[in-house]
């Protein structure tokens, strides 16, 4: 069905057609609080046959209806650019648009923890047929045609631009080295024979020319190849319509949007005295947002397994989150404090930095340990090693329900000690294997005998277990929410930066790359912040990180895990890097409203 037809139709049957669109700019949104009827939803958008997994709803308000997606989406998958803006209800977009650089102003509208973005004004420029199948949205656009392509040096990199017929949405996925774009149009052979895949390239040896066009009836590839420290800054111009793809070492253009009250987006260049990095950061005024902080990892059934971000984010229904601590890569587990509503998923590791809060707002960081003692009714006593755990040591360990259903052994040659309601009911022996999987009871827990098997006498079935818990400052009690990372960087204003004394490796405290962080300023806002590359570098030592915060205002601060795992979500999506960069990892600080 064509886009003229749609508007005036309500389809029924297998494919469902939306009904009733309005086209309307939106100069006059209105920014009061008014009353949204959600009409029809899905997850999912299939974009000229291709499938993408964007949020998007139809809404009306106030008499009109709207269609849109989520505002990071459209901007991740459709190749909209986000300007700045001071109005969550109201978006600057520029897409094709005039001199100005606000040539669309589109209605905003927090829907279920996602801010969605009406599209009519494009999708009337665009679409050739829109329909809704099993709640995807299928949208099929008039294709373009490319018309020329034009390469060309720049003092800060190089330039590829693509000369258009009209106005087009494109997806990017940019990855460490090369970046590949689809493009709905036609190229005429003399440009596809221009820049074609070289025939001599191998699987083995892969074709380094800067740009690579591939035609697919309607639809076009370009590969482009990504030089060493060099990123993509895309951009749109008008009269004629042109693609613009930049390949630079600073690709981050500034911006400053008011996402909704109380949770401001800002990216930016930030500059110390021998270095520039990029950083993304959300400024959050938790009591203005009505927010809720919240440990979040990827299966809840269990603490082991990893997930990108975005995966973690989706399933937990929140807003935001940012990366959280350590884990073992290879067995999935992780590697320092997590606890939440006062149960300890994970217990902390080497007196590490940690981030606790209540559920009234209060929020403290500093060095923690926690110490766990165990008594039999025989009178001897125990210092276990750890709690819920990946962090393997000699001696006793202990995984309660939270850990999952079963524990599986970590080591070799482990005793294995079933306690039910305080009381020895068996031990498991022998060679265990680190496949086996021996259930932890409802009403107890498992103790874990690692390295030192002389310790099982002293849990002979019946005997009676006493256990003492004790966190390390003892004001972390007052605390149900933990999640540790570090090094911790500044406390009470003052740098306290001290990485080996948290027993970080040389290499790590050395490492120059991207950054995660949480921190507190003045004012009270919590700051999550994603520091990317330097100009023509990697990204920041750990000092550097901590002297960028600084500059941002923090007076608390702790370094979460850092590297491919960091990664900032607003929306449903990354904003500080392409997905396809980001690595899976096991936990985060989720955010949600407290409707």
């Amino acid at each position: 069905m064509r886009w003229d037809q749609w508007r005036r139709q309500i389809g029924l049957g297998l494919t469902t057609v939306i009904s009733c669109i309005l086209l309307t700019t939106v100069s006059n949104a209105q920014t009061s609080p008014i009353e949204v009827n959600v009409l029809r939803q899905g997850e999912e958008i299939t974009l000229n046959g291709e499938q993408l997994p964007i949020s998007w709803r139809q809404w009306e308000a106030n008499g009109t209806t709207h269609l849109g997606i989520t505002d990071t989406a459209a901007q991740q998958w459709l190749g909209l650019e986000l300007l700045s803006s001071n109005n969550p209800q109201v978006q600057p977009v520029w897409w094709f648009g005039g001199e100005n650089r606000s040539a669309y102003r589109l209605t905003a509208q927090h829907l279920q923890g996602n801010r969605y973005l009406d599209l009519t004004p494009i999708l009337n420029e665009t679409t050739e047929q829109l329909s809704v199948l099993d709640n995807q949205l299928e949208i099929t656009t008039t294709p373009a045609e490319i018309q020329n392509i034009r390469l060309g040096k720049q003092s800060w990199g190089q330039r590829i631009v693509i000369d258009l017929d009209r106005p087009l949405l494109w997806q990017v996925k940019e990855g460490q080295e090369q970046a590949n774009f689809e493009l709905p149009a036609f190229t005429a052979s003399r440009i596809s024979q221009q820049f074609s895949p070289n025939p001599k390239a191998t699987e083995e040896k892969a074709d380094h020319s800067l740009l690579v066009v591939k035609p697919k009836g309607n639809q076009t590839q370009l590969q482009v190849n990504l030089p060493d420290t060099f990123h993509l800054r895309v951009s749109t111009l008008t009269k004629p319509a042109r693609l613009v793809i930049d390949l630079r070492p600073d690709d981050l253009q500034a911006k400053q949007i008011h996402w909704a009250e109380g949770i401001h987006w800002r990216q930016d260049y930030l500059s110390l005295t021998d270095a520039t990095f990029a950083v993304t950061w959300l400024e959050l005024e938790p009591q203005v947002a009505n927010l809720n902080f919240t440990p979040i990892w990827t299966n809840p059934q269990q603490m082991q397994g990893i997930a990108r971000l975005t995966k973690t984010g989706k399933a937990n229904d929140v807003w935001i989150a940012i990366n959280g601590g350590f884990f073992n890569r290879d067995t999935q587990l992780p590697l320092g404090a997590i606890k939440r509503e006062g149960e300890w998923y994970s217990s902390p590791i080497l007196n590490r930095g940690a981030i606790a809060w209540d559920n009234q707002g209060q929020m403290i960081m500093d060095r923690l340990r926690y110490e766990e003692t165990l008594r039999t009714d025989t009178g001897q006593t125990f210092a276990l090693q750890a709690l819920n755990s990946g962090y393997v040591q000699s001696g006793i360990a202990r995984y309660t329900p939270a850990w999952g259903v079963t524990y599986t052994p970590l080591t070799d040659q482990e005793t294995v000690v079933v306690v039910e309601n305080s009381r020895v009911e068996r031990l498991v022996t022998g060679n265990l294997s680190q496949e086996q999987r021996i259930p932890i009871p409802s009403n107890g827990y498992v103790l874990t005998i690692r390295k030192q098997p002389e310790l099982a006498s002293a849990f002979k079935i019946g005997t009676a277990l006493q256990l003492e818990g004790q966190n390390f400052p003892g004001y972390f009690e007052r605390y149900p929410n933990i999640m540790a990372a570090g090094p911790l960087l500044i406390k009470n204003g003052q740098v306290v930066l001290d990485a080996e004394g948290e027993n970080f490796s040389s290499a790590f405290i050395n490492q120059k790359a991207h950054r995660s962080a949480i921190a507190l300023n003045r004012q009270g806002k919590i700051l999550l912040v994603a520091i990317g590359d330097g100009i023509g570098r990697k990204g920041p030592t750990l000092a550097e990180e901590t002297a960028l915060l600084k500059r941002l205002g923090a007076v608390e601060a702790l370094n979460l895990d850092g590297g491919s795992s960091t990664s900032l979500y607003l929306g449903g999506e990354l904003i500080n890097r392409s997905p396809a960069t980001s690595a899976r990892i096991h936990n985060g600080i989720g955010i949600y409203r407290n409707d």
